[in-house]
């Protein structure tokens, strides 16, 4: 099935399980543990922001890649929808930032937000919450969860979060850092 054949949310879950989660590095090797080195490395020297068709030709992609096919789907649907880089990170560990990108829509029918996760395995789906803010504060919580079972955390986790637009294509990790963070509609938070 194609991107734009694709008729629900619903559907485009299903649809992105063709995705595996994952990063590929120079070498064109599949890397699917987040937590080793070398997935680590791929990321911050060979992953770089590519075409929604190259990334489902390729089947291969992590958050920051499967929400863009969000997007664009969305997109073509018409739905009102906003992208989010959330960060969970404490200041007295070094590299303690775990980051994630997710998609929250509005359904003008049931009048909810809805989150909608698929890269985050441990949290696949769609959920509906009243407003905006009870979808961001449930997301980031997860994301706070995540991060303290990867380290265990000296203090309460902080939350970065921004609000992003559709990134440049090309964008390597550090340039697409630098985007979301310092994308203009992120002051609207």
């Amino acid at each position: 099935m194609k991107l734009d054949k694709v008729k629900s949310p619903e559907e485009l879950l299903i649809f992105l399980d063709n995705i595996n989660y994952g990063v590929i590095d120079k070498n064109g090797n599949v890397l699917n543990d987040s937590s080793s080195e070398e997935f680590q490395i791929a990321c911050n020297n060979d992953w770089y922001v590519r075409d929604v068709n190259e990334i489902i030709k390729s089947k291969v992609g992590h958050c920051y890649d499967q929400v863009e096919i969000e997007r664009k789907w969305f997109t073509l649907k018409g739905y009102q929808f906003k992208t989010f880089w959330v960060s969970a990170y404490q200041e007295e560990i070094e590299n303690s930032g775990f980051s994630h990108t997710y998609l929250v829509f509005f359904d003008k029918t049931n009048k909810t937000w809805n989150l909608f996760e698929h890269s985050d395995c441990n949290n696949k789906g769609i959920y509906s919450f009243a407003t905006l803010q009870e979808a961001i504060d449930y997301q980031s919580s997860n994301q706070v969860k995540y991060a303290t079972n990867q380290i265990k955390p000296i203090k309460k986790y902080s939350i970065f979060l921004k609000e992003f637009s559709k990134p440049p294509l090309n964008l390597k990790m550090q340039e697409y850092l630098n985007f979301v963070t310092c994308d203009k509609i992120s002051d609207r938070l």
